[in-house]
């Protein structure tokens, strides 16, 4: 990355740490996907983790619920994750290191190609749920950074 792409970008950090406080969400982070191959996606800037256990994970295209909005680009959101184990088709490793029992992503695109570069990400540990409407808000507060 040049200095002039790094000036360009936002401070993601911020981003995280504004959603956390403005909202009632357990969890906040974002995930960002390398520019390097084989373009692995890892969890860069959090708040309100549990642990530091999300730094170990390192997820593909595809992987988690990252990965899954990484791929196709769309949002994405699910209540009762804790009912997703290992085996099953969406292994969440970011809402079993968290805790979360309710999640909703979606997508960080790069202009001027409109690239998906990372997945912003947002939880509950309790009885909360996430909906369309949650992906919509998310939306909106991304589109100000």
């Amino acid at each position: 990355m040049t200095l002039a792409e790094n000036a360009n970008r936002p401070n993601y950090q911020q981003v995280v740490d504004q959603l956390y406080q403005t909202s009632d969400f357990d969890f906040v982070g974002i995930a960002l996907q390398s520019a390097q191959p084989p373009h692995q996606i890892t969890w860069q800037y959090v708040a309100g983790n549990q642990s530091e256990q999300f730094r170990n994970i390192v997820l593909r295209s595809g992987i988690g619920i990252a990965g899954l909005v990484v791929r196709t680009g769309k949002p994405f959101w699910k209540n009762a994750l804790r009912a997703t184990s290992y085996s099953d088709a969406l292994y969440t490793p970011i809402a079993a290191s968290e805790s979360l029992t309710a999640a909703a992503a979606i997508p960080i695109l790069a202009t001027p190609f409109r690239l998906v570069v990372g997945v912003l990400l947002v939880g509950y540990r309790s009885t909360q749920t996430v909906s369309e409407a949650t992906v919509s808000r998310l939306s909106r507060y991304l589109a100000t950074f």
